[in-house]
């Protein structure tokens, strides 16, 4: 059956939190009357190989509540274990059933251990309580738990350790499942040996492949097979365990959710999927759901010929079938009736913006986008102009089209009307709120409004989405816009893992529109890039612009869009031809779509400007730079000479080019310009000021650069980017040389030279490799020098680019050192 159980709320030593094991201390355990955070240990619940369950009452004087606190040790501290368990608590903010115990707090202690404060959970272990149940309602129980865990499952947490001794029954037999309090994410890098509890663990767990929803249905299976030992399983029911604990993950249930409904199917008598058994089957199944019926037609049943009884069956079958399906047509009609009134309201309302007209405006003229627009918005916002249902449809349908325009402005009173309107209007469906909640999420980070509050939009709407298949696309949309808010905090990782859950659940199983289906493949492209699956990202950026092309031709915005998304990503993988038709392509789409400055042509332009650098047409690659900023200011409205990252990005190509005087000057325009003007994002002021101590040490002030670098504010959002941490290390690096400390330098250089060792890196990386022969040379390392050089040259000669400037500079470089010259 499992682990031994603890006592009540012991059952939280579950094999999920043992994955810290190794990054633990041994120090004094807390004692009864200790403090805890806002907690006082009151008593020793249980304990067991990872830490120590204690019962814990609130001790603020907030409010009373008493929890389960689990206290874990080990042999050394956790580093970063604060940081870790705020975007653990953020991750189950969404995890609300009642089926699964919540996560209260958590924190660490002043000596580094972590904590975990959860429900109290008492009662006993499922395998205990199940004992003296009858067979139906261990099955019901079970039934609860698979809705439970999908629960969890479709906002993208794995539990992995899924046990009797993790399941407790309270005095109302309901169950709860604990030791979700450090769930990771599928796809976060949570090894299938984390958490092993031997007996419970399913074939991929014992192989160390990576966890997937499909662990949680084998332990889910395999739970069932216990609870059930004792009992004489029929054959259908045996069924239910094989798929659910199939070998292979792709022959077990799709979902915890498919689990759920064939054990009901079980319990009301219907026939169950797993087992299949033909019409023998359904016939037996229908005798059992109809017992009465089938005593008093026993006699007459058993003169039935032949087809005669299969015809019975079949009757009385498509007789239930017909019903199930005219309750759902029925209530389908509905829905289609409404959304028709809705979509001939909103047909009505826009032709009748394009009917009205200014008495002096010519017959034959039609009115511009911004009097329809204007109009529109007037209209949508008037109470009197419409019912609450229609109106709400032309408020988002105008919100819309204002933001995708980057007038936010305009935008924002119509999306928050639609907000407000659908909190106070019955006939709207919980859909219709979450779609009001997403647009406005989208809207207030596209402004730069605060990402937290978008987010806690983004979570609210996604909690009012059902499992119907209405509300699949809107989910994978919200779902993207979560990563953006974890690709801007540099969470590359947690983004990944709230996507790629739905790869397989949604989009492989064909149940996303076309639309959303490269969406999904475009997002997850740049994650897999991004956390440094290049290939697999490869792979993806060509599906989403395939998906795209299917999906709306080849003139469309998301075409446009996912080829020049697959630009930089060529170029990584050193297929530089590719990577400049794409982008060349992408901004002729634009220039089609777009008459005025819009940020996607400039984002193009630069991503092209950088392919061109790489392969050493420099003057190109300037020119493209300088188009690309001067656009990007515009859209955004800003003047392009005022417009700092004009100068960051024209002094980063200068730098990598190895014309460090220049660059410096670009950069330290950057920063008089960061500190003229306000409004300006934290993290683009801090990668500024890094970029201009870096520049500063290359162009041989290393005194200032260090200083620049000490005092750098801000440096902690360039640690949690990749890029960025990788180019503080390499600034770090060339000042520490400057000021006569190769050793660190040494050190710092040879991270940034980790996160630069991709194939179209080229500039990047050859850049560094100079600065790491320098330092090499510093140290007296010549013949490791030479061979970093000869690393270089043999790059060059690779993609055939012998006539780069930059490939000059690596031979005479490697020159100097032969020579001996300083």
């Amino acid at each position: 059956m499992g682990d031994d159980p603890l006592k009540p709320g012991g059952a939280l030593e579950g094999r999920l939190f043992e994955g810290f094991l190794r990054r633990l201390s041994e120090t004094r355990e807390p004692e009864p009357g200790d403090r805890i955070g806002a907690w006082r240990v009151v008593c020793e619940l249980g304990r067991g190989g990872s830490g120590v369950v204690y019962m814990a009452e609130r001790a603020d004087g907030a409010f009373s509540q008493q929890v389960a606190l689990k206290w874990l040790r080990g042999d050394r501290p956790v580093p970063g274990g604060r940081e870790a368990l705020a975007r653990e608590r953020e991750l189950l903010a969404s995890l609300d059933h009642p089926h699964i115990a919540r996560l209260i707090d958590g924190g660490q202690t002043d000596d580094g251990m972590l904590w975990f404060a959860m429900d109290l959970a008492e009662g006993q272990t499922v395998d205990r309580h199940a004992a003296n149940l009858a067979l139906r309602d261990r099955l019901a129980l079970v039934a609860k738990l698979c809705r439970a865990v999908h629960h969890a499952h479709r906002r993208g947490l794995i539990h992995g350790d899924i046990k009797p001794s993790n399941v407790l029954v309270d005095g109302r037999g309901e169950p709860r499942l604990v030791d979700f309090g450090i769930s990771r994410m599928k796809g976060g890098g949570l090894g299938s040996s984390y958490g092993l509890t031997p007996d419970y663990a399913s074939p991929e767990q014992r192989a160390g492949d990576p966890l997937t929803t499909a662990s949680d249905i084998w332990q889910l299976g395999h739970l069932l097979a216990d609870l059930l030992a004792d009992e004489v399983v029929a054959t259908d029911l045996q069924s239910i365990i094989a798929r659910a604990t199939a070998r292979s993950p792709d022959q077990r249930y799709a979902s915890a959710s498919a689990m759920a409904t064939d054990i009901d199917a079980w319990l009301s008598d219907r026939p169950v999927l797993a087992h299949g058994g033909g019409l023998v089957y359904g016939l037996t199944c229908w005798v059992r759901r109809n017992r009465a019926l089938s005593l008093v037609t026993a006699t007459a049943v058993l003169v039935l010929v032949g087809g005669g009884a299969w015809m019975a069956l079949q009757l009385a079958e498509e007789r239930d079938l017909a019903q199930r399906e005219a309750a759902r047509a029925q209530a389908a009609l509905a829905d289609t009736q409404a959304a028709l009134a809705r979509a001939e309201a909103l047909g009505d309302f826009l032709v009748n913006l394009f009917e009205a007209t200014r008495p002096t405006r010519p017959r034959d003229q039609l009115p511009t986008t911004e009097e329809i627009l204007s109009r529109g918005a007037e209209r949508a916002l008037d109470p009197e102009s419409a019912p609450a249902v229609e109106r709400f449809g032309m408020l988002l349908a105008i919100g819309r089209v204002y933001r995708s325009r980057n007038l936010y402005d305009d935008a924002r009173p119509l999306i928050e009307a639609a907000v407000d309107l659908v909190e106070t209007t019955p006939a709207l469906r919980p859909e219709d709120h979450a779609r009001a909640l997403q647009l406005k999420a989208h809207l207030m980070i596209s402004d730069g409004d605060s990402l937290d509050d978008a987010e806690a939009l983004l979570l609210q709407a996604e909690s009012l989405l059902d499992d119907e298949h209405e509300s699949w696309n809107l989910l994978v949309r919200i779902r993207i816009m979560r990563t953006w808010v974890e690709r801007h905090r540099g969470e590359h990782e947690r983004a990944l893992a709230l996507v790629e859950p739905l790869y397989d659940s949604l989009y492989r199983q064909g149940k996303l529109s076309d639309t959303m289906s490269a969406a999904l493949l475009d997002a997850l492209a740049g994650l897999k890039g991004a956390t440094g699956d290049q290939e697999a990202s490869a792979r993806m950026r060509s599906e989403a612009i395939e998906a795209y092309r299917r999906a709306h031709g080849e003139d469309s915005l998301g075409y446009a869009v996912a080829l020049a998304n697959s630009v930089g990503q060529e170029r990584i993988l050193g297929r530089f031809e590719e990577s400049e038709r794409r982008a060349r392509e992408a901004i002729a789409l634009y220039d089609r779509i777009y008459s005025d400055p819009v940020d996607y042509r400039a984002v193009a332009r630069a991503s092209l400007a950088r392919t061109l650098l790489a392969t050493g047409r420099y003057d190109e690659a300037f020119e493209a730079m300088d188009l690309a900023s001067a656009e990007h200011a515009q859209a955004l409205g800003n003047e392009p000479d005022r417009w700092p990252l004009r100068y960051t990005r024209r002094g980063t190509f200068l730098a990598r080019i190895g014309e460090p005087g220049d660059a410096l000057a670009d950069m330290e325009r950057a920063d008089r310009l960061f500190r003229e003007e306000d409004g300006f994002d934290p993290r683009l002021i801090a990668t500024g000021r890094m970029l201009l101590a870096w520049t500063s040490c290359l162009a041989g002030d290393g005194r200032a650069g260090r200083e620049a670098l000490e005092n750098l504010e801000h440096a902690e959002t360039l640690e949690g980017n990749p890029r960025n941490r990788a180019q503080l290390a390499e600034a770090r690096a060339a000042c520490y040389l400057e000021t006569g400390q190769p050793e660190p330098a040494l050190e710092a250089i040879d991270a940034a030279l980790e996160a630069a060792d991709r194939p179209g890196n080229l500039l990047v990386l050859t850049g560094r490799q100079l600065l790491k022969a320098r330092i090499l040379k510093a140290l007296q390392r010549h013949d490791e020098a030479a061979e970093l050089l000869d690393q270089a040259q043999a790059r060059f000669r690779e993609f055939e680019l012998h006539d780069h400037p930059r490939f000059a500079q690596v031979i005479d470089a490697r020159a100097e050192l032969a020579d001996g010259r300083p």
